[in-house]
């Protein structure tokens, strides 16, 4: 297990239903099987069950199937031993990605309790991923999906030559549904990382789905659109029965 104390850095092992350091740390699992990594003085943060109820059903859809075929070409190209996932909500694209050891990290307890119950190849842990709970140098791979770049820390757990994926919305992503929320709907802004890794590849891959309303309403509660949206452009979506959607997504993929 490649899992330290958040609090002195130690090695954790695992004892029954705790996992311990050599300095008497103890750390819970949950009945599901994630970790939780938190000092109990902070608290959880993340999505709400709300939400992971709604990316849930969403992605049961299929639509952003692709987008997981992908990442699992990717992994499979590159073969790690292990690999993290920064971000990892409910597991969705982790569960498929193949490597000997693999951990997921998030804030919400709501989506590691839906991870872990589901996957039992992934280790999934409550923590930020801008405080790892990883020994320096430990990963082959380490993957970012929707979730900000965390980079002195996967700096710091990429072994060298390990490879970071890092998966973005694409300029046209949503973009049909953003035309029905809005009145001057925009593009999605593509940005370098400022990074000192070195990026060897970029594809953007692209899939146009049709959504039930019902899809529509999950999918525009796993955005952000659901906090910036006008009742106007609500009510809107909650009459449209139905919409054809394009999804769009920008992978790159660096290496140290």
């Amino acid at each position: 297990m490649k899992l330290i104390c958040p609090v002195c850095k130690a090695q954790l092992a695992k004892y029954e239903k705790e996992a311990v350091c050599a300095n008497g740390h103890h750390y819970d699992y949950a009945k599901s099987g994630y970790l939780n990594l938190l000092r109990k003085q902070s608290r959880s943060h993340g999505d709400d069950a709300g939400m992971v109820k709604a990316r849930t059903n969403f992605l049961a859809s299929g639509a952003y199937g692709f987008l997981r075929e992908a990442l699992c070409d990717i992994t499979k190209k590159y073969n790690p031993s292990v690999l993290a996932d920064l971000g990892c909500g409910e597991g969705y694209y982790t569960s498929l990605l193949k490597a000997e050891e693999k951990y997921g990290f998030d804030m919400s307890k709501d989506a590691l309790k839906h991870a872990a119950k589901n996957d039992h190849s992934t280790q999934y842990a409550v923590a930020s991923i801008f405080a790892l709970p990883l020994r320096d140098a430990c990963c082959e791979m380490v993957l970012t999906c929707f979730a900000p770049f965390a980079g002195d820390e996967i700096s710091r757990i990429l072994k060298d030559g390990g490879k970071f994926v890092f998966v973005t919305p694409g300029k046209r992503h949503l973009f049909e549904l953003k035309e029905l929320l809005y009145e001057t709907p925009y593009e999605n802004r593509i940005t370098d990382l400022d990074t000192s890794l070195k990026l060897i590849d970029t594809q953007v891959i692209q899939n146009t789905f049709h959504a039930s309303n019902e899809a529509l309403m999950d999918l525009f509660m796993m955005t952000p659109y659901a906090y910036r949206t006008a009742e106007a452009g609500k009510e809107k979506l909650r009459r449209t029965e139905s919409l054809d959607v394009t999804a769009e997504f920008i992978i790159r993929i660096y290496e140290k």
